[in-house]
């Protein structure tokens, strides 16, 4: 494979679709990723005198693998047709077997059965609903596609659905039924049944111990549900089975529009559809995607813009911890997988195991209820617990990563992958230098055979973040959202009031730079203005911090002077000079304007670099002013505790305060620092 050279990044990431302007980025036409799930096994019986073949399925793009905790959940695909004998293939076993017209027409009415959902389909009804591509099945009659390609593209559709299957108790690392958990007292009897009859809404009613699905009266007869339950669970499984009128089965939309589903609980279930894999179609036993089922009138536009609408449709769900509502897709993000059973588990607890924290790169995505063991997904698929499709799944659940390019002042354009959930951005160019990525996993990348997770993981994987012990503020972190802040952001989204933001960039400006937390960089004043961290009204007052920091140029002999030198020189205002003082020493130490060096507090006072008045008021917390409002607590109080009650982000090493919203502090719009969002 070829080398791909530093400087042929630009045109590589062109060859991906990626447009590169100033100031702002916009990603055209983003490389399609596949990642989709093909089964473990295909099965091909004969006609005649042929033999029975069994050719090992594998994931898309990836080596094949084999995952004994997986099998369970496979999709097992019987198709029956004849293989012409190829002699070559004998001593060439990849070459494509070759399928005759006779056989491509058996293959197009061959039932397909999917073990797990206990329903069928055929091939003709992938293609009426345009799930599955004629031209497929063209090529695969030429030999120039495989029976693996054709189930590559069925998968999405006749899968497993990804419905939470029960709960995982944190304290004891143990799995438990809904039923389990209400006997138990983990959960409200309201709050379980809100998921077994989303379980029944999808076929997914799950025995834990197994992963095998059942309907709603094999799992009565297993004891997998209460007596009960029985009726309520039989209606919520009529949105997988069909509600039948005048003869048809009619999917949920159909219902709703028929008035024999009402609508609030009709958008209750499209929205669990839609999150669990597509909108089913219960006379054709797939899933689809909301374009295709708005194309087929399995849903119209109107009522699928209105799903996430708390006022149209409001959250009918419960996180159990809390009370809190929710989308179903929402309480999903937060779910656990569990290798042993291969099912979604829901976690209880105060150890908060799905949360996404500063602290760590990566949540707890999989676990195993039987050896209590906990890790990220990224380790899981490594350790070959998980397959590539999980592992891709988990992984959007907890990063959405896009493409993005930016203009660089004196750097030329750089190449970023930004995650939006959690606001972190990574440096293509910076991972390939310090060696975080290699030239081929980005051609690769480039290539489509890496996904945009995957390429992150590995940086992620190989990155040595050191805390910067020297660091001021530089944001924070929204414990709602789970997400980091630029100081900008907190102000404008009401987590901070003006005076505080203020001070918080003061202190950056004079320390070494305004730090962008997404990525760790410190930007002078007007880059960072640029890249959307400052906005005019707060860059024009940081201009003197930043000269404090570089030195302030003496009018006569033109050499940069310490911050004590130019407030002796009369070239710095006192009230300026001292808090540049306090944000200095409190930081590290005064620094040097010609080599940034620092000088602690104790040797300052050695050597007089500063009037023991003011060194000694620096040192003596209680003489400190609270000029900052806590953004946690919203309780005034002094920069030094501010610093203290920070956390280092395990992805820059920076600090970060945390942060919860408060109404009445600054403009309350959402906005994101420009340069960084990809145009919708």
């Amino acid at each position: 494979m070829p080398t791909l050279q530093k400087e042929d990044i630009p045109n590589r990431f062109k060859q991906c679709g990626m447009e590169m302007i100033h100031s702002q980025t916009t990603v055209k036409n983003p490389i399609p990723q596949k990642h989709m799930y093909l089964p473990k096994e295909t099965e091909i019986k004969p006609l005649e005198r042929t033999k029975i073949v069994k050719s090992q399925g594998y994931i898309a793009l990836c080596e094949p693998t084999e995952y004994p905790s997986e099998h369970k959940g496979s999709i097992y695909i019987t198709r029956t047709y004849q293989l012409k004998e190829n002699p070559e293939a004998k001593d060439a076993p990849e070459k494509r077997a070759t399928v005759n017209r006779e056989n491509l027409d058996l293959l197009n009415s061959t039932t397909l059965t999917v073990s797990d959902l206990k329903r069928s389909t055929t091939i003709l009804n992938l293609i009426r609903y345009k799930l599955l591509d004629e031209e497929i099945l063209r090529k695969l009659e030429m030999g120039l596609t495989t029976i693996d390609k054709v189930q590559e593209f069925i998968a999405p559709y006749v899968s497993k659905p990804t419905a939470i299957a029960g709960v995982y108790v944190e304290s004891s690392r143990k799995k438990a039924s809904f039923q389990e958990a209400v006997e138990k007292g983990f959960l409200a009897k309201t709050y379980a049944l809100e998921f077994l009859e989303t379980q029944a809404a999808t076929g997914s009613l799950t025995d834990l111990t197994t992963g095998q699905f059942y309907s709603v009266d094999e799992a009565l007869e297993r004891g997998i549900i209460e007596e009960a339950l029985k009726v309520k669970l039989i209606e919520a499984e009529k949105a997988f089975t069909g509600f039948v009128h005048a003869g048809k089965r009619l999917a949920v939309f159909q219902a709703m529009e028929e008035m024999i589903l009402e609508r609030r609980i009709g958008k209750k279930i499209l929205e669990v559809q839609i999150a669990t894999g597509g909108v089913i179609n219960p006379e054709a036993g797939v899933r689809m995607p909301p374009s295709v089922a708005i194309d087929h009138g399995f849903l119209n536009k109107e009522t699928f813009q209105v799903l996430y609408d708390p006022v149209r449709n409001p959250r009918g769900f419960h996180y159990p911890d809390t009370g809190q509502k929710a989308y179903y897709s929402e309480i999903l993000k937060g779910s656990l997988y569990d290798i042993d059973g291969g099912v979604l588990l829901l976690p209880l607890g105060d150890r908060h195991l799905t949360h996404s924290s500063p602290t760590s790169s990566h949540r707890v995505s999989v676990v195993s209820s039987s050896s209590g063991i906990e890790m990220s997904a990224y380790e899981a698929f490594k350790k070959k617990y998980i397959n590539k499709h999980t592992y891709l799944f988990l992984s959007q659940q907890e990063s959405e990563w896009q493409e993005m390019s930016v203009d660089v002042a004196n750097k030329g354009v750089r190449h970023f992958i930004c995650d939006v959930k959690n606001a972190r951005n990574l440096c293509l160019e910076s991972a390939l230098s310090q060696r975080f990525l290699e030239a081929s996993e980005l051609e690769r990348y480039g290539d489509g055979l890496l996904s945009i997770n995957e390429m992150a993981d590995i940086i992620f994987s190989r990155m040595v973040v050191v805390e910067d012990v020297n660091s001021p503020i530089a944001g924070l972190w929204d414990l709602t959202q789970k997400k980091r802040l630029s100081v900008l952001q907190g102000f404008q989204q009401g987590f901070i009031d003006r005076t505080t933001a203020l001070r918080l960039l003061e202190a950056q400006a004079c320390t070494g730079g305004i730090c962008d937390p997404f990525s760790g960089e410190k930007l002078t004043v007007k880059d960072a203005l640029t890249r959307g961290l400052l906005n005019d009204k707060f860059a024009h007052p940081l201009q003197q911090y930043e000269q404090a920091f570089n030195g302030i140029i003496h009018p006569k002999t033109a050499k940069p002077l310490s911050i004590p030198q130019a407030i002796q020189e009369n070239l710095l205002p006192k009230d300026i000079g001292t808090c540049c003082l306090e944000f200095q020493l409190l930081t590290g130490g005064l620094i040097h304007p010609d080599t940034h060096d620092r000088v602690p507090l104790d040797e300052v006072l050695q050597r007089g670099l500063v009037d023991k008045a003011t060194a000694l008021a620096i040192k003596d917390k209680g003489s400190h002013f609270k000029s900052l409002s806590c953004p946690k607590t919203k309780r005034r109080i002094t920069f030094k505790e501010a610093l203290d009650r920070c956390t280092y982000d395990c992805h820059t090493g920076l600090r970060l305060l945390e942060a919860t919203k408060a109404q009445g502090f600054g403009s309350l719009s959402t906005i994101h620092h420009g340069m960084w969002k990809s145009k919708q």
